[in-house]
């Protein structure tokens, strides 16, 4: 069990400098209307992160601090989860938070720093913030499937039914992608297809990397190839060489018949004849050349453009085409035997929703059968809180299957006979409200909760005999869990184990808030005070003395 051992307030509200010292058992808060009872208790919820929880600094600090020391020893529950957030454990935990100014706000566990979020989930863990009306709880409808389920410990029978529920749509995911599938089956030849091409291509990244830049040397050469083309088209060889040789032979004929002359040029035209041979196969190997590249050229392009369509197809870029065979044979493996796929996935569907119905319908009896035992529970104990002609009954409604079952949970009572049931956020009294609330709050408290609970004015509006009943009520809460309460009831006070009485105090012109630890003596008079007022007679006292030994008599 874990409990709250002392609470510090430094310069929040009224609270200049405050130390409160909190037991085991039933801690009661009483005082006169706006002496800061309440605010007290909202410290210690903004201390614990509790929602709804809002502090203002005193009028000339510039800064703040709650401090709160509690007891965790034999906390499993604390302990690991302090554990997994990288704290030492110890029976100890001492919580603290500064608030600047600015509203910033830093939060130290036993002096280490830790995250506000953490501190809201350690909250969650240690405290129970019973406000007047509990709006966000037993009045909200949608919490009372799970407080049904926790109070029967279903909560296996409800992991069992979200789990095949989960499972079921999952397969049904499964199910409408395989759909899609089918619908793609079509585009099974054009897939093999497109995987054969790939094949065909025998693609290789070297070649990949390199095809841009060897296909545009390729370009580059065949517009000079071109003229090379031309000029070899405007040669005519052997035309020429005739034309040379002719020449030639007429040169030597003029020798042959005596005519000797040194400038006749015949040796200069063998020379002009052997130079024109070297030319023509120069030319003749550049032609030869420049058609190899035309034909390589012719290659390439074709080859490229077999690849760019592949990627134009399938939308990928050029050096991705690698990794598109593969792709395309996971894709079409997905596709072959999808039919098969189907059948098998609606087969399992339909075993898990045959199983999911027996989980549904045998955690619905649960729920039915916890139902009438908790409507027993809570109708004992309205009885002692003077609701003797209530009844209260746990409405059960088919809905729609989901993860939580088939059932809507709906807690309803019948205040007076015949008034017909309606649910609890339509009680009109605020005193009967006040006491069905404390009833089924009793009823799903566990003595395994480890919490400390608080009330604040749960008695509200209530007194006499009525009154007498919820102290004693939490009273017998407080053998299990640590209950604080801020009341204005006597009879309720007087059932205290630790009473705490909060005043106003005007000092110099200041007020501030001062808490005071009361004795026996001190707590007899302070239950005189509640009983008559300021003026505290004999009788009043002997009253407050007669309540205070009934009070404890009666519990014991």
């Amino acid at each position: 069990m874990s409990l709250i051992k002392k609470l510090l307030v430094q310069n929040i509200f009224l609270l200049e400098s405050l130390e409160l010292e909190f037991t085991s058992g039933l801690n009661v808060l009483t005082g006169e209307t706006g002496a800061g009872k309440s605010i007290l208790l909202d410290c210690l919820g903004y201390l614990l992160g509790k929602k709804n929880t809002r502090i203002e600094l005193s009028s000339q600090a510039t800064s703040a601090v709650i401090i709160g020391e509690f007891q965790i020893q034999q906390n499993g529950v604390i302990s690991q989860f302090l554990s997994e957030k990288g704290f030492s454990v110890e029976d100890n935990l001492i919580l603290r938070q500064s608030i600047g100014a600015n509203r910033k706000r830093r939060a130290f566990l036993n002096d280490l720093p830790c995250s506000l979020d953490m501190v809201r989930q350690l909250g969650d863990l240690m405290l129970d913030l019973n406000g007047q009306f509990e709006e966000q709880g037993l009045l909200n409808v949608n919490t009372h499937r799970a407080l049904l389920d926790a109070f029967g410990n279903l909560q296996e029978s409800v992991r069992r039914v979200e789990k095949s529920w989960t499972e079921i749509l999952e397969l049904k995911k499964q199910l409408e992608n395989e759909f899609t599938k089918k619908d793609l089956v079509e585009n099974r030849d054009f897939l093999a297809k497109s995987i054969k091409g790939i094949i065909e291509l025998k693609l290789d990244k070297a070649e990949l990397d390199t095809m841009e830049e060897n296909r545009d040397k390729l370009r580059n050469a065949s517009r000079s190839n071109s003229g090379i083309m031309d000029a070899f088209e405007n040669l005519n060889r052997d035309l020429v060489e005739e034309n040379i040789l002719n020449v030639i032979k007429s040169l030597e004929k003029l020798e042959r018949k005596g005519y000797i002359n040194d400038e006749l040029p015949t040796e200069t035209f063998y020379a002009v004849l052997e130079k024109f041979a070297q030319a023509c196969e120069v030319l003749e190997n550049l032609k030869e050349k420049s058609a190899n590249s035309e034909h390589e050229l012719i290659k390439i392009e074709d080859r490229y453009h077999a690849i760019k369509r592949i990627c134009r197809t399938h939308d990928v870029e050029l050096d991705q085409i690698l990794n598109l065979q593969t792709s395309l044979e996971h894709e079409l493996q997905s596709i072959e035997g999808v039919d098969e796929k189907i059948k098998k996935i609606e087969k399992k569907i339909f075993v898990l929703e045959e199983e999911f119905k027996k989980e549904v319908s045998f955690l619905s009896n649960q729920r039915q059968e916890v139902a009438s035992k908790l409507d027993q529970k809570i109708e004992k104990e309205l009885k002692p809180l003077k609701l003797e002609l209530a009844k209260f009954k746990t409405d059960i409604l088919a809905t729609d299957n989901s993860k939580f079952g088939c059932d809507h949970v709906c807690f309803t009572t019948e205040i007076n006979p015949g008034s017909g049931f309606k649910p609890l956020n339509k009680i009109a009294s605020g005193g009967e409200l006040s006491r069905f609330l404390l009833a089924v709050k009793l009823c799903f408290l566990r003595s395994n909760s480890n919490k400390t609970q608080i009330f604040d004015e749960i008695d509200r509006g209530l007194g006499g005999a009525t009154a007498s009943a919820i102290g004693k009520r939490l009273l017998q809460l407080s053998e299990h869990e640590q209950v604080l309460v801020v009341t204005h009831s006597p009879q309720v006070a007087a059932y205290s184990d630790n009473h705490l009485k909060v005043e106003k105090i005007n000092r110099d012109n200041l007020t501030n808030t001062k808490v005071n630890t009361l004795d026996e003596k001190s707590l007899i008079e302070e239950i005189a005070r509640m009983l008559s007022g300021e003026l505290i007679s004999s009788e009043a006292l002997a009253a407050a003395a007669t309540l205070r030994n009934s009070s404890r008599n009666s519990a014991s």
